[in-house]
């Protein structure tokens, strides 16, 4: 028996439904090098993405096989010096992919060869049509728990044949960003049970606070596949109910792109599409190297371009701020984030920047407008956060902090702000009465409950 294991997001031998039974015959592991991915990916995500590729090349070389990468437009010359009798790979949400793994069933189709799409990136099967909340699709697929299959254990030793295929060399890319990142699946794992041990029982509490470590920060981990989310899944259930929501929004939101690729440049709710938003580049430019002049939006951005990743609190901040305060389309915000985080995936950065906006499933009414101030003061009331990303302001108190009026004359290094959460929440609620009409004006509440 003579299988081909083509390698995308699992770059990891410890639980991957691709090396099960690989002892067995013959097992030709490949990763077919895609240019569109090489154009479409931010420096940072192929920076640690090729480090892992790297490290499992070797893991599978330690074992006795191979790990063959080839161009994909060798792609079926590989397949006809291989001859297989089985190709298996996982399913990808991603419109590229879809459409790639659609030209390889053809093609496979063609010659006759058998294959098995299998599941890795998703805990739950992709549904028939999608659920119209989040609550409807957890409450289906991840409040009843079913005791999931043991883990796969990583093969001893492989059998890879020698094949005169073209190969190609994995791209030399490295960050100073993403250095802060690479790990072994070794080192991913300890860092993984040191957070279960001393962080995951106390998830629901931390997980708002910037300024400590109070998230697993496997994101860029489980991108790169190097890290198992059935494992995830199986050791934060009962530990952590808050903790497996979010990996179930993983999955909600990866139902959503398969069902709704074209929300990649859309808005989901067409109520929404055509939305006047301005085009500024001088203003987004400030928002994007962190220079609005308000704090804690300035120190998410900051943390990016220093970090390739953004704490999660701070991520719906930001994205408010550029769309509702800036008036700036988030389509702009989606794509600078993707271009620059080492976790960029684009179910979860279209999914979580409409949510944001308001124009996607589940998501914030438009009148639900985060103030960053207030939201500053609530997650990140010693300013350790904010000091951290903004030297400017390592020596401002809290007062000076909260008095944006003031900030900029005591500190007169740190930028005046762009516009204030006041200003910002004026502008953008009358620009989306005319758009919305009288609905809009019938659903705006008459406090200031709603700025979070």
């Amino acid at each position: 028996m003579r299988r081909v294991a083509i390698f995308r997001r699992e770059l990891r031998l410890t639980d991957n439904p691709l090396l099960e039974d690989a002892e067995q015959g013959e097992w030709i592991p490949v990763f077919f090098l895609d240019e569109y991915n090489q154009q479409e990916h931010g420096d940072n995500l192929r920076a640690l993405f090729f480090y892992a590729l790297r490290h499992l090349q070797r893991r599978i070389e330690s074992s006795g096989g191979k790990l063959y990468v080839v161009p994909l437009e060798q792609q079926e010359q590989f397949f006809d010096i291989a001859c297989p009798d089985e190709v298996l790979f996982c399913e990808d949400v991603e419109p590229h992919s879809r459409e790639r793994d659609s030209v390889l069933r053809s093609l496979l189709q063609r010659r006759g060869i058998r294959y098995r799409v299998l599941q890795d990136s998703l805990l739950s099967p992709i549904p028939e049509s999608t659920y119209p909340s989040f609550t409807q699709f957890y409450k289906k697929h991840f409040t009843l728990h079913v005791e999931p299959e043991p883990p796969i254990p990583a093969p001893s030793y492989l059998r890879t044949p020698e094949l005169d295929v073209p190969t190609a060399a994995i791209p030399a890319v490295d960050t100073e960003p993403a250095g802060q990142w690479y790990a072994t699946e070794e080192e991913v794992q300890a860092k993984w049970q040191r957070f279960v041990a001393t962080t995951l029982p106390r998830y629901q509490s931390l997980r708002n606070l910037p300024a400590v470590e109070g998230v697993s920060r496997m994101s860029p981990y489980i991108r790169c596949g190097m890290i198992s989310l059935r494992q995830m899944l199986r050791e934060a259930w009962g530990v952590s109910e808050q903790f497996v929501k979010e990996l179930a929004w993983r999955d909600f939101y990866s139902h959503l792109l398969h069902h709704y690729p074209e929300t990649v440049n859309m808005e989901l709710r067409p109520e929404w599409r055509g939305f006047p938003w301005r085009h500024d580049e001088e203003r987004f430019e400030r928002w994007a190297k962190g220079q609005t002049g308000i704090p804690l939006v300035d120190a998410g951005m900051r943390q990016l371009l220093r970090e390739g990743w953004m704490h999660n609190r701070t991520r719906m901040v930001v994205a408010s701020y550029l769309t509702k305060h800036l008036l700036i389309d988030w389509r702009w915000g989606e794509r600078w984030f993707y271009l620059h985080l080492v976790d960029a995936d684009l179910a979860q950065n279209v999914g979580n920047w409409q949510w944001a906006t308001g124009c996607g499933a589940d998501a914030l009414p438009y009148f639900r407008i985060f103030n960053p101030m207030l939201q500053a003061q609530k997650f990140d009331p010693n300013a350790e956060y904010i000091r951290r990303y903004v030297p400017e302001l390592r020596r401002a108190t809290g007062e000076q902090l909260n008095d944006l009026q003031n900030l900029h004359h005591a500190f007169p290094e740190y930028p005046p702000p762009i516009v204030t959460p006041e200003e910002g929440r004026k502008r953008f609620l009358q620009a989306a009465q005319r758009f919305f009409g009288e609905s809009a004006q019938e659903k705006l509440p008459f406090d200031h409950e709603y700025e979070a």
